[in-house]
């Protein structure tokens, strides 16, 4: 009897084991997709809490700097002395300090007031405050007056405090535009104030308060998951040291994942409606379900060997056709999902790319400021104007990470600015830029060409004595496009040129030039061979580095890659 039944229990074993594997694979996956969303959430809200607290704690660093340089200010220090000089001459001093401090005003990114009491005439300048400081005002703490609704810090000595106030306005203006969708953020000092957005909830924001109070005592930053009613809620915070204040993210998690779980359910749902459907079909069709088995399993061997374009074309004129068509969804299912799996490989490169170009060189930064510094005190104001007219154009466009493709023409911009800045430090330096007109609207990687300008000043330029001169030619010869950058600087050997370029084809460490890997990397992928970059000797004494790309393939544009044009 048993053996007779041998091919239905055989059947319905191999069908019971297809659906099971099927399900254990998407419960895995379903999984990881859960953990991964929440984990991206995570550090997603994070990240946007930390730039915004970080912007806070700029501006609020600059504010206390203010009461510094005040502080040292000529017209400032003779209010140490302003009790020895007659009426007309403190009136004089006062409508000069007054002047002075509403510039400082204007001068700064953050609205704020700035004020100053002299100890010596018992008067406030630049307010219409006549009450004197308190005793505990004393301090370079910023600390939020409730009644006035504002932070305040001072700096004092014998003769007269400074005062800087900022409103509670300034915190409500970041919580407004930190607030995106489901998110709602809001700024918290424990046990006191709470500076929330006009559309949060109170009751969930109190609840949430009350919870997580205890978990933030000695905690800079940091993820909770806290269960208020029947929903979980994600609560990220970040804390701001110069304020000691919280910025406090809660966002429900139901919401966000609903629809995976909701389709976790549903598949679910159909997998034992598939079961139950099969074993009912098997029982009632026993004799006529060889054949039909036959080509399912060509068809699950077709599956194996990775041909995800099989379908099930018989006709069985039965309720075998309804497994025939379960079958091709399942497969078409799973050829989407290796779809998806490819699109994500594709999304991964294109925040590779996003990544390689975000570094900024903070010592380049540091020494700008320095040449701004100095010039500023020599009175030099054409050449900070100089300055700070490239180095804004140069930041603005090389710290822009949502245009990963840009116009030659911009990017010889930015080089330009580079140049510049750097000519104004080194006077030494000379430049020539011959870029046709003809290839000016060629679309390449952004921050291309800059990184090798960079390298030819750093590792060419300065370390040589005497005149430098850099030049970037542009040429289109032999079908290809040629962008050339040569310098008269210290160079390198034909030995040293060859260990580069044997180095520069194993992955990135210490010893290769970050550079010029990342460029070679961002040649690699966004161009077709026989784009390269070439290393050789220039003419000019130094070295020349040859970034060159194909005409024919990329004529009107460059070849990028991205989700939307698969």
């Amino acid at each position: 009897m048993l053996t007779h039944y041998r091919t239905f229990y055989t059947v319905l074993l191999l069908i019971f084991i297809s659906i099971t594997t099927v399900m254990i694979m998407y419960t895995v996956i379903i999984n990881t997709s859960l953990a991964t969303v929440r984990t991206d959430i995570q550090e997603n809200n994070l990240n946007r809490l930390r730039q915004s607290v970080n912007n806070v704690d700029e501006s609020v660093n600059q504010l206390s700097m203010l009461a510094i340089s005040i502080e040292v200010n000529p017209n400032i220090k003779l209010l140490s002395s302003i009790d020895l000089i007659d009426t007309y001459e403190q009136i004089k001093l006062r409508s000069e300090v007054e002047n002075m401090l509403n510039i400082h005003r204007f001068s700064q990114g953050w609205n704020h007031e700035t004020s100053i009491y002299s100890h010596l005439i018992n008067k406030w300048i630049g307010t219409n405050d006549i009450n004197p400081p308190a005793a505990e005002d004393d301090g370079s703490l910023w600390t939020f007056h409730s009644p006035k609704q504002r932070f305040e810090t001072y700096r004092s000595n014998d003769e007269f405090t400074i005062r800087i106030t900022f409103p509670k306005n300034n915190l409500q203006q970041v919580v407004d535009n930190a607030r995106i969708e489901n998110n709602h953020p809001f700024f918290f000092q424990v046990g006191k104030s709470v500076i929330m957005h006009e559309d949060s909830d109170k009751e969930i924001m109190n609840d949430l308060l009350l919870t997580l109070s205890p978990y933030l005592v000695n905690r800079d930053e940091g993820t909770d998951i806290i269960k208020i009613g029947e929903t979980d809620y994600m609560v990220n915070f970040v804390r701001s040291k110069t304020l000691d204040w919280y910025l406090i993210d809660y966002l429900p998690l139901d919401e966000v994942l609903q629809p995976i779980v909701h389709t976790k359910r549903i598949f679910y749902a159909t997998c034992a409606f598939l079961l139950l459907a099969s074993i009912i079909t098997l029982i009632y069709l026993y004799r006529k379900v060889q054949v039909p088995i036959i080509s399912m399993i060509k068809g699950i061997r077709q599956i194996t060997d990775g041909d995800y374009s099989y379908r099930i074309s018989r006709k069985s004129n039965n309720e075998f056709d309804m497994l025939y068509k379960n079958f091709n969804e399942m497969v078409e299912e799973i050829e989407n999902l290796v779809e998806r799996v490819y699109k994500e490989k594709v999304i991964s490169r294109d925040a590779m790319i996003k990544t390689l170009q975000a570094q900024i060189n903070p010592h380049f930064l540091y020494n700008c400021l320095f040449f701004i510094n100095n010039m500023n005190r020599l009175r030099n104001d054409e050449a900070v104007e100089a300055m700070t007219h490239n180095l804004a154009d140069y930041f603005r466009y090389s710290t822009r990470l949502d245009e990963p493709i840009t116009p030659l023409d911009k990017e010889m911009g930015v080089v330009e600015n580079y140049l510049t800045i750097q000519q104004l430090r080194m006077k030494r330096l000379n430049f020539e830029i011959d870029i046709p007109d003809s290839m000016r609207s060629l679309l390449i990687p952004k921050l291309l060409i800059q990184p090798l300008v960079e390298n030819s000043v750093v590792h060419g330029i300065e370390k040589k004595q005497g005149a430098g001169f850099i030049r970037i030619t542009g040429v289109k010869e032999d079908n290809l496009y040629r962008i050339m950058v040569e310098d008269n600087g210290r160079g390198m050997s034909e030995e040293e040129i060859r260990k580069l370029l044997e180095q520069m084809k194993q992955p990135l460490d210490d010893t290769i030039g970050c550079a010029l890997w990342n460029i070679k990397q961002r040649m690699a992928i966004h161009f077709e061979n026989p784009a390269g970059m070439e290393i050789k000797r220039s003419t000019l004494g130094g070295l020349c580095v040859i970034l060159s790309w194909p005409i024919d393939n990329f004529e009107g544009g460059l070849p990028y890659v991205s989700i939307n044009n698969r």
